[in-house]
């Protein structure tokens, strides 16, 4: 079983990710399921047949892999040398990742692995470190610091290679081989593919995706939540560690992780179900989190676990965009969503980009809008329209930055006043409730 240590340095991360893959390296990372993990490795440091391959984590303990995925040779062009293993689920791991074209120039990157020289020694695990040579069409090129020949890291080949960046490790590529044709010249400098080749890899197989860090737990993006844009920080901050706090309880009270509650709701998140992409922005599930923490403290909850989650689906559900434009000006399609996820009396809560958004949208544009969608012929002695009408007026519809600004920006003076932790949280239940339900 993988646990990880808050203390740990960045070193201590990324060995804690090795494993050994038979006679090269690998690197362990998060399936968006619960029944695999992953370990990331070069082709050619695996087996077609997953139970002649032996594979042993940082300590040394043995894991089981169930499955191989590798590229298919097309024509006479050799497949890529990469190769994914499935293996028993590991819990824990929380690796986080770093786009390889996002990198700086000459960013310093580190090599980690298992050198054939060393795997008898009492720290066989190594760090190499240098920086991006290149970056081209997702391949990695790799200048070691000290120029070790190839006889030196031998065995390292399937390595994880990682970006530090302010004390944390980004996991970039995996290695694969070293970057000179001729065994002469093989010195210093190693090749490795970025994750984006094993994205692929795991869509050619129809295999669960990697999950990113911050959709492994909500405790990943806990402190990101509720960014009050305040003209005084110091007025609200004892009401954000507040909501903090109570949203690492309910994590820890049995909330679901983003990637249990993506694959439950899926395209019911979005208001652009034709956006899947969305599904895994960090922005949709710091909203997520808010939205849970709005909820569990309007109705009074200590828990969000699955049943509370499910309990309220009915009654209250999240609608994410990455579109900036005024949430208002889509009022139409927000209520034939609304009528879709909600019961009567219901509220959705849009999340987006919009900075300026109000936190209701007016009364009279509002009855425009459904009047406008209830348009069925009269049927017997109830009109459709009337019903339709009825149901849509009861929803209730708002904005998430609309809420934070109208509960507490624009109040932030007043917080100041209340004392911290249960005052100042009742102030802001209190301004919820005036809005929503």
């Amino acid at each position: 079983m993988m646990t990880l240590s808050t203390n740990k340095t960045a070193s201590e991360i990324m060995q804690s990710y090795c494993v050994m893959v038979n006679d090269g390296s690998g690197v362990l990372v998060s399936a968006m399921t619960q029944e695999y993990s992953y370990v990331l490795t070069a082709g050619h440091a695996v087996v077609a047949e997953a139970a002649l391959n032996t594979v042993k984590d940082h300590n040394g303990n043995a894991i089981e892999v169930l499955d191989v995925l590798v590229f298919p040779k097309v024509g006479e062009k050799e497949p890529l040398d990469c190769a994914i293993l499935k293996i028993t689920h590991q819990p824990g791991l929380s690796q986080k990742t770093w786009i390889a074209s996002h990198l700086p120039h000459e960013a310093n990157l580190t090599l980690v692995g298992l050198p054939e020289t060393e795997r008898t020694s009492s720290t066989p695990i190594k760090h190499w470190s240098g920086h991006s040579a290149s970056v081209v069409d997702e391949l990695i090129t790799l200048a070691l610091t000290g120029i070790p020949g190839k006889d030196v890291i031998q065995g390292m080949s399937g390595g994880g290679v990682y970006h530090v960046n302010n004390g944390c490790p980004y996991l970039v590529g995996v290695e694969f081989e070293m970057e000179a044709s001729r065994l002469d010249q093989q010195f210093g400098r190693v090749d490795c593919y970025s994750l984006v080749r094993y994205n692929q890899l795991i869509a050619m197989h129809s295999s669960a995706p990697m999950i990113p860090a911050y959709m492994e737990c909500f405790s990943e993006i806990r402190d990101m939540i509720f960014a009050f844009n305040v003209i005084d920080p110091n007025n609200v901050q004892y009401l954000k560690a507040a909501l903090n706090d109570f949203a690492e309880s309910l994590i820890a009270s049995g909330m679901p992780p983003p990637y249990e509650i993506r694959n439950q709701y899926d395209a019911q998140l979005l208001m652009d179900d034709r956006s899947p992409s969305e599904l895994e922005a960090r922005e949709l599930w710091i909203a997520y989190l808010e939205f849970i923490v709005i909820s569990a403290l309007m109705d009074g909850a200590g828990v969000a676990d699955n049943d509370y989650i499910t309990g309220i689906e009915k009654k209250r559900r999240l609608l994410y965009t990455s579109d900036s434009s005024n949430w208002i000006g889509r009022l139409d399609e927000i209520l034939r969503i609304a009528r879709r996820l909600l019961d009567i009396n219901g509220t959705l809560v849009v999340a987006s980009p919009d900075a300026a958004a109000k936190p209701l949208p007016p009364d009279f544009l509002l009855k425009n809008v459904i009047n406008n969608i209830a348009t069925v012929p009269s049927q017997g002695p109830f009109s459709i329209d009337e019903v339709e009408s009825s149901i849509c007026t009861s929803y209730r519809l708002t904005h998430l930055e609309g809420l934070r600004r109208s509960c507490v920006i624009d109040n932030e003076f007043d917080y100041r006043g209340l004392a911290p932790g249960r005052d100042q949280l009742q102030m802001f239940r209190d301004k919820l409730n005036e809005i929503i339900t």
